[in-house]
């Protein structure tokens, strides 16, 4: 493949900032297209697709190569972008994970799984879609971005879900800016469904302590079909503000922001919620498939301190429980030490819980990896 020298320096500015830098490939190529708005379509998929191919298979480049130039691993992606994974060296070299998240995936998960998963990481993420059911169904949504050219398969685990098979003007149309889909991977459209139907049907307040932009938000009020109250909390105003704006696109009305500015705001709430869901920080190690810089940048340190926040969040947030109110935890991690451990050590120091049930949904079943666990209160 030759490309003209605009997008080479675009794509080697990119993965200087990524790699040397420390930015996250999606923030510098959101910023890249923002500044360059000459830059057309194709264009821009050449430039991200070439970014991300190479960070998700960054040490293999450098492997053959043997060089840490950007350049050499630009030009030998170019002349040859297909993986070899017979070469010789390193299963971690070759799947390109730095050390500490090889280390430490293989001691939690063991050496075969890890693997299983590994590979699995390494595929591109399928591209799915929700449908809003405060809008319309997901036959008719289906029906109505055939006929503008977008095609999609229907997954019977979800019943909301489509998955696009041909990326095709899929927000410069009537139906996404008039909030009749919102994009959520398949298995983060299972974190609503965890809770049990007439469990969620029957409560008056959920509390959503850590939104973000509100994907899961947005998916309760919707299965909710507006009724009762959701709190959506974060500690971001920006993220807030944009869960504002899907709100009014996707027309829920249930949903009140608020941000956490400090631990009185977490106090004014105590025993107040029917159904508590703390989707928490984590290290990304489930969604390393959108998010390949987690490959380079994980680092043991940074998993610790995530421990002690994850432990921090469960004893402080969950003050805003009723008794009889189920609490949701959630992370898009696959780690066992973000998941299963964390829960168990929450109900140790915390015996009037009991854990209903728990999964973990791995990556090697095609979509995200999460972890998702269902307590009560008694």
């Amino acid at each position: 493949m030759k490309l003209h020298k605009p997008l080479l320096d675009a794509i080697l500015n990119a993965l200087h900032k990524i790699i040397h830098e420390n930015f996250y490939s999606d923030k510098v190529l959101e910023h890249l297209f923002k500044s360059n708005k000459k830059l057309g379509k194709r264009d821009r998929q050449i430039i991200a697709e070439t970014t991300y191919n190479i960070i998700r298979y960054y040490y293999y480049f450098q492997h053959i190569t043997n060089s840490n130039d950007h350049e050499k691993i630009l030009n030998a992606y170019l002349q040859n972008p297909n993986i070899d994974l017979n070469i010789p060296a390193d299963k971690r070299i070759t799947l390109s994970f730095n050390n500490d998240l090889w280390t430490i995936a293989e001691q939690q998960l063991g050496k075969e799984k890890w693997l299983r998963e590994a590979e699995a990481l390494n595929q591109s993420a399928p591209l799915v879609i929700r449908t809003n059911t405060l809008k319309t169904s997901k036959h008719q949504l289906q029906s109505r971005l055939k006929e503008i050219g977008i095609e999609t398969i229907e997954n019977q685990d979800v019943p909301e879900a489509l998955i696009i098979t041909n990326k095709k003007f899929l927000t410069q149309n009537e139906w996404f800016q008039s909030g009749h889909y919102e994009f959520q991977d398949l298995s983060s459209q299972k974190v609503a469904h965890f809770i049990p139907y007439d469990i969620l049907q029957s409560a008056h307040r959920i509390i959503d302590a850590c939104a973000g932009a509100g994907g899961k938000t947005l998916h309760l009020s919707a299965l909710k079909n507006n009724k009762g109250q959701i709190i959506a909390m974060d500690i971001d105003q920006k993220k807030l503000q944009e869960l504002k704006k899907r709100c009014r696109r996707a027309g829920c009305t249930n949903v009140q922001t608020k941000l956490i500015d400090s631990s009185k705001t977490i106090k004014r709430l105590e025993n107040s919620a029917d159904i508590l869901l703390i989707d928490a920080p984590c290290t990304g190690t489930g969604v390393i498939k959108r998010k390949p810089d987690t490959k380079l940048k994980f680092t043991i340190s940074n998993m610790n301190e995530l421990l002690k926040l994850q432990q921090n969040i469960l004893s402080s947030y969950s003050k805003m429980l009723k008794t009889n109110g189920y609490l949701l935890y959630v992370t898009c991690s696959i780690l066992p030490a973000e998941n299963e451990q964390q829960v168990q050590t929450f109900l140790n120091n915390n015996p009037n819980y009991q854990l209903i049930k728990q999964t973990t949904l791995y990556p090697s079943n095609g979509f995200d990896g999460f972890y998702m666990a269902l307590l009560k209160k008694q």
